[in-house]
């Protein structure tokens, strides 16, 4: 009786944690329903139901300029490899954003790193019910993967704690993987050019639960639509289009 009373607790404080995470229905602001439930052994189990993505449609004509990069003082990375449209194993095997890592920027990138918005705007995600990625959510995040290739809401968790800002044209800004989410930056607020909105992490990374620490970065994107800055072009020619958009 004991044994099963432990159990039923454990399922209980699961489910506690999923709705502090993502909200008493676990929607996600792109429509993806995303839950973590126990499963017959009493471990957590993900649950998703979502439009399946195809490929990204090819960007409409916007002129991205004037952004402020998101690390003071920072630059886009000299590896093509940490920009749109490198190949990836997952995500419809290209790279969707920036990768901003210490080792290959103008910028000190860490844990105690300020993230700033490219563009004022308004808050449309703010993952303040963030659940840290464990030990066992990544055993299932991977046997999904292993079983069906990956789908958009395993790719979103991959993510970690997220800050989305919609600007006036429409365009959407990313900001993945923070450690933490500036005070007062939440859904509906809005914010500044230039104004701090959270702090580099390595959340939602595979190797913050098996090598904390090792891949602490930002992921970025610029969302267009359906789609991202760069698409349907390689990391190379992806990288003019970056280069505009953080000049004056």
């Amino acid at each position: 009786m004991r044994l099963v009373a432990l159990i039923v607790l454990a399922a209980m404080v699961v489910g506690a944690v999923v709705t502090a995470a993502f909200g008493s229905d676990n929607s996600r602001p792109d429509g993806v329903l995303i839950e973590w439930i126990p499963n017959d052994a009493g471990s957590p189990m993900l649950t998703t139901t979502s439009t399946p993505a195809g490929t990204p449609e090819p960007q409409p004509s916007v002129d991205i300029t004037g952004l402020a990069f998101p690390i003071e003082d920072g630059c886009l990375p000299d590896d093509d490899n940490l920009m749109p449209g490198a190949p990836r194993e997952y995500r419809g095997g290209t790279h969707e954003g920036v990768d901003v890592y210490d080792s290959d920027n103008c910028a000190y990138v860490g844990l105690d790193t300020e993230v700033v918005a490219m563009k004022s705007g308004i808050v449309v995600r703010a993952d303040w019910g963030h659940v840290e990625l464990t030990a066992a959510m990544l055993v299932e995040l991977e046997a999904i993967i292993e079983e069906s290739g990956g789908s958009p809401e395993v790719e979103d968790a991959f993510r970690g704690r997220q800050v989305w800002i919609e600007h006036a044209d429409g365009t959407v800004t990313r900001y993945a993987h923070l450690e933490d989410i500036a005070e007062d930056v939440d859904v509906g607020v809005a914010v500044a050019q230039g104004e701090h909105i959270g702090y580099v992490g390595d959340s939602g990374t595979p190797e913050s639960v098996t090598e904390p620490g090792t891949q602490v970065h930002l992921h970025f994107e610029i969302r267009i639509g359906e789609s991202y800055l760069g698409a349907g072009l390689d990391a190379a020619a992806s990288r003019a289009l970056y280069q505009a958009a953080f000049s004056p």
